[in-house]
C-alpha cells in the first residue's frame, strides 16, 4: 500500500472514530419529571448586570435597594476593604412595599460581619431587596457590589 493510501486510510479511520464517540450511545427511554416550581420562569424585568461602588460614611448607615418582582432571581458578589470588616454590619432582606398605613412583610436573608458576601436570591414576593449596611468603624468605606439578573437599582 502507498503512503498516501495509509494516510487516507488512516483519515477514514480516525473519522469514523470521531463519529462513534459524538454519536448517542445511549438508547434507553426517558423518564420525564414534571416541572417544579421555581425551577423556570419567565420575567418582565429586563436582564442586566452592574457594578456599584456604595460609599458608607463613618458611623453611619444605609440601604442599598433592588427592586425585585417575585421569582425574578440576581446573583451577587460583594467586598469591602477595611482595617476592621467585622464593624461592618450587613442585614441583607427584602420587604414588601407598604400600602397605607398596613403593616409591610420583611425577610431576613442573612446576617452577618464577615466583610464579604456572594449568592443567589430568588425574590419570595414583590418588593424591594438590598442590603443595610452599618459602619461602626472610624473610616469611610466602599462596598463593591456586582449583581447580574432581573432587577432594577432603587433610590
Amino acid at each position: 500500500m502507498s503512503k498516501n493510501m495509509v494516510r487516507i486510510a488512516g483519515l477514514i479511520s480516525l473519522c469514523g472514530v470521531f463519529l462513534l464517540a459524538c454519536s448517542e450511545t445511549d438508547t434507553g427511554d426517558w423518564i420525564e419529571v414534571p416541572l417544579t416550581d421555581r425551577t423556570w420562569f419567565d420575567s418582565t424585568q429586563t436582564w442586566q448586570t452592574g457594578s456599584y461602588e456604595i460609599l458608607v460614611l463613618r458611623q453611619s448607615a444605609l440601604e442599598y435597594k433592588l427592586g425585585l418582582n417575585e421569582g425574578d432571581a440576581i446573583t451577587y458578589h460583594w467586598d469591602v476593604a477595611m482595617a476592621q470588616p467585622e464593624l461592618l454590619d450587613v442585614e441583607f432582606h427584602g420587604h414588601t412595599h407598604r400600602v397605607g398605613d398596613e403593616p409591610g412583610t420583611v425577610m431576613f436573608y442573612r446576617i452577618h460581619a464577615a466583610g464579604e458576601e456572594r449568592g443567589t436570591l430568588v425574590a419570595p414576593f414583590d418588593g424591594i431587596h438590598g442590603w443595610y449596611l452599618n459602619n461602626q468603624s472610624d473610616e469611610d468605606i466602599i462596598v463593591r457590589l456586582n449583581v447580574a439578573g432581573f432587577y432594577e437599582v432603587l433610590d
